[in-house]
């Protein structure tokens, strides 16, 4: 049986087609997708300038559906029922599994990016990979379940968020970590972006301040906030050489910098020194790890506002319109999802 998918062949070029529909093993869930939502990772690969994705690949890993069929070997879920997906595969073997570090593994991949994902009508995973979504929950909230993860796991490798902390960029993961950093205790929030109507966004969704670099003295409203110090915790949300260079710069000593931008040109130039005198913690931050379950009481529990984040939903047939509007940064458009028949 074949079912319709879209194919991401090369840069610029995706393509509706038809392939084979997925049949579970017996620890596998087959899931009929209902919203599967365009990741900036997404974009970067559209335009050819990803250097983890695997082309050509059906892309998508933001996704929800319901339960279409369960193998012999699955007990946690049953025809029917409503879920979200941690979008991953790991050898399971490897010393960094073994440490339950399941996203450092040496074989680590992710849906969409290394083997197949969620932009098709159905998916089949590892029941290990699945998680219930509450009744309350919207499929529109369900897909956005991984990019709050992301947000999740940022915040927490900070360790410690500290009082004061600074956003660099106000896409989709910026405006999420705003949210879970107010949401995991910081007092006061500062989010950054060139364009100005994402930061009207940012004070909708709780901003404490939302700044233009090109229009404000971002400097002088940090000391201002700080006494002088910088930030506890910055978070480099963009994949720009400058606004990494703005989170060394504007982060108090011994303060924590963490870099989840995906950089198009990973080799870049910056002040090291920055890094020696104040004594900064440099962290990455790699998708997620044990972040799911926080992420979906995050968003059942209002603490996290992901349903006004969705855009626009549009059928399969027209993503490659969708992936054009939210590269050409379209006035008022955060996420767009595709969204398959309910």
């Amino acid at each position: 049986m074949n079912m319709k998918a879209a194919l991401l062949k090369g840069p610029y070029d995706i393509q509706i087609v038809e392939v084979d529909k997925p049949v579970p093993g017996p620890n596998d869930v087959l899931i009929r997708v209902v919203r599967c939502g365009i990741c900036g990772s997404d974009l970067h690969a559209y335009k050819g300038k990803h250097p983890d994705f695997i082309i050509p690949i059906i892309p998508g890993h933001e996704f929800s559906g319901v339960v279409e069929e369960v193998g012999e070997n699955v007990t946690r879920f049953k025809k029917g029922d409503r879920v979200t997906v941690e979008p991953l595969e790991i050898c399971g073997k490897c010393y960094f599994c073994r440490k339950n570090e399941y996203n450092h593994c040496i074989d680590l991949k992710v849906l969409g990016a290394q083997t197949t994902g969620a932009f098709a009508e159905y998916i089949s995973v590892k029941e290990r990979w699945v998680y219930k979504i509450p009744e309350s929950m919207t499929f529109e909230e369900g897909a956005m379940v991984e990019p709050t993860a992301v947000a999740v796991h940022a915040v927490r490798r900070s360790g410690k968020i500290g009082d004061t902390v600074l956003v660099l960029g106000a896409g989709t993961i910026g405006l999420l970590i705003m949210q879970v950093a107010k949401a995991l205790g910081a007092d006061t929030v500062v989010i950054t972006d060139i364009v100005d109507w994402k930061l009207d966004f940012a004070r909708k969704l709780g901003a404490d301040y939302a700044l233009n670099p090109k229009k404000d003295n971002i400097k002088e409203t940090i000391y201002s906030l700080t006494d002088g110090l910088g930030v506890d915790t910055s978070f480099e949300a963009v994949g720009s050489n400058v606004t990494f260079t703005q989170a060394l710069e504007y982060t108090r000593k011994g303060g924590n910098v963490v870099v989840v931008g995906v950089f198009e040109k990973p080799e870049t130039e910056f002040n090291i020194m920055n890094i020696v005198n104040k004594e900064l913690n440099v962290f990455g931050s790699l998708v997620y790890r044990w972040d799911y379950p926080k992420a979906i009481k995050l968003i059942e529990h209002k603490k996290v506002n992901v349903k006004d984040m969705v855009s626009d939903v549009i059928p399969l047939e027209r993503i490659k319109e969708g992936f054009e509007r939210m590269l050409k940064r379209e006035k008022g458009v955060i996420k767009i999802q595709i969204g398959f028949e309910v």
